[in-house]
């Protein structure tokens, strides 16, 4: 494709001449080829603009840049070169987003349950679906693995040209706070964009909490939006709600479609559905209110695409788990285990306060922080285990280029029930096993269906859920 077609809807100046045939995009050097359009991206450790003449020496065609480089290379010069990159990656892999219908979940938790029920009921009404998410990026029956949650604007793209080649008719995204402060989404207009909740997570990255909750509420726009779905019993889906036109749910508030006579089992929910002028019950093996929020956000957004309610609640009833997210393995003495994905304080909350209820033994909790994450949550995740485990162990979760004794000291500070310190998972897992008995309940916490360990810039693989499998003796 021509320069000039990939930088259609741009605002740009150019330093020295041409139109060259763009053979692929790159941000880093590492995937530069022949005839690339290389862009300088500035980011909180590098800047590609320091890496310009490499770049150049294997091949690109031509730099964007935010400023005018030492180089006789054909030149892009951009107020901002993360919002051009985002919409040069459309107009290169062929506007795709445009062709299929896209929805948008952003919300601190719940995003990944969320769109395994969507898709669900999607599929079951008949569309060709596609997930991106933390979990991966799933269609036509595969799983193509992910570093991020909403991946960057050229990956991102191109997964969507895959989609439609493939005949996807919707593609259901998690979209992260990060995703929106870095303009990744920019040129894409969500048919629906669900809002799911907003609590304390990566202090890291924005700072404060008024910057992290004003990078989600930005997106309800009409730039990003054309329906929103919002939940109502939270602050800022009210906020969301008062200046976007939306269909709302709730458990609590008056909404257009509700949960009533919510009854919450060791292994199974059961709710009265409110949808907007009808109602149904629905029976989910989604245990916990937690997941009658997630059923209702997903069965709002069908509802608004024109799923019919018998759809909805049938599709909800025959999901058996959504992985990594209060996956549970039972052992044969009765004890049950549960990997789950909660690594913030709500979604520690959420978990646990349902486990502490439907556990008639002690509740046994593996978790660890993050390392160069958010460490202003870090006491007050050891404050929601200290409130619902009767006893802790505490382990590693990712810590990254961090110390994880250092880590472990962090949290360990907060902690006021008994607890242990294991910093090898595994062992952390199967000295939880080993003390637990048969009416007992151990939480395994922090990274769900992640299949890796990140240790000074390298990733190991690894699997909660495969470690316990071991353990189990579970094929």
């Amino acid at each position: 494709m021509y320069l000039q077609q990939i930088l259609n809807g741009v605002s740009y100046r150019t330093v020295g001449s041409g139109n060259p045939n763009i053979s692929s995009l790159a941000c880093d050097t590492s995937q530069v080829q022949p005839d690339c359009l290389f862009f300088c991206l500035k980011g909180k450790r590098f800047d590609g603009h320091d890496f310009f003449r490499k770049a150049i020496g294997d091949g690109a065609a031509a730099i964007v840049c935010e400023h005018p480089l030492e180089t006789q290379a054909l030149q892009i010069v951009v107020d901002d070169v993360r919002s051009v990159m985002s919409v040069a990656a459309k107009n290169f892999y062929d506007c795709c987003s445009d062709k299929m219908k896209i929805i948008s979940i952003v919300g601190t938790n719940g995003k990944t349950s969320t769109s395994y029920v969507l898709d669900a009921i999607l599929t079951k009404y008949g569309y060709k679906t596609a997930v991106i998410g933390t979990n991966g990026v799933f269609f036509c029956g595969q799983r193509h693995p992910s570093s991020l949650t909403t991946p960057d604007p050229i990956e991102l793209h191109c997964l969507l040209r895959q989609m439609y080649l493939n005949k996807v008719d919707v593609v259901i995204m998690e979209v992260s706070a990060h995703a929106i402060a870095l303009k990744k989404m920019l040129g894409i207009c969500s048919d629906v964009a669900i809002f799911t909740n907003f609590t304390q997570d990566h202090l890291d990255f924005f700072g404060t909490m008024d910057n992290y909750r004003n990078a989600k509420k930005s997106f309800f726009t009409e730039r990003y939006v054309k329906n929103a779905v919002v939940n109502l019993d939270d602050d800022l889906g009210r906020e969301i709600a008062a200046v976007v036109p939306s269909a709302t749910y709730a458990v609590y508030a008056d909404a257009d479609v509700t949960a009533g006579d919510v009854q919450i089992g060791k292994e199974h929910s059961t709710y009265r559905l409110t949808l907007f002028d009808g109602s149904a019950i629905v029976h989910t093996h989604l245990a916990g209110l937690f997941n009658v929020y997630n059923t209702l956000a997903a069965a709002t957004c069908a509802a608004v695409m024109g799923v019919d309610p018998d759809t909805i609640v049938n599709a909800i009833a025959e999901i058996t788990s959504v992985s990594g997210r209060n996956e549970t393995l039972v052992r044969s003495d009765g004890a049950r285990i549960v990997v789950d994905f909660a690594h913030t304080p709500d979604g520690l909350q959420n978990i646990l306060s349902f486990l502490r209820r439907t556990t008639e033994g002690k509740l046994l909790v593996v978790f660890g922080c993050g390392g160069n994450r958010d460490k202003f949550k870090r006491p007050l995740m050891a404050q929601k285990v200290s409130q619902y485990a009767d006893f802790a162990i505490l382990t590693n979760d990712n810590p990254r280029f961090e110390d994880p004794k250092a880590i472990a000291r962090d949290v360990s500070e907060a902690l006021t029930c008994k607890y242990k310190v294991i910093l090898n998972r595994s062992q952390a897992t199967e000295y939880a096993l080993s003390i637990a008995t048969g009416n007992d309940t151990v939480a395994i916490l922090g990274k769900g269906a992640e299949e890796y360990q990140e240790i000074r810039g390298k990733k190991f693989p690894y699997s909660d859920l495969e470690v316990v499998r071991g353990l189990l003796r579970i094929e």
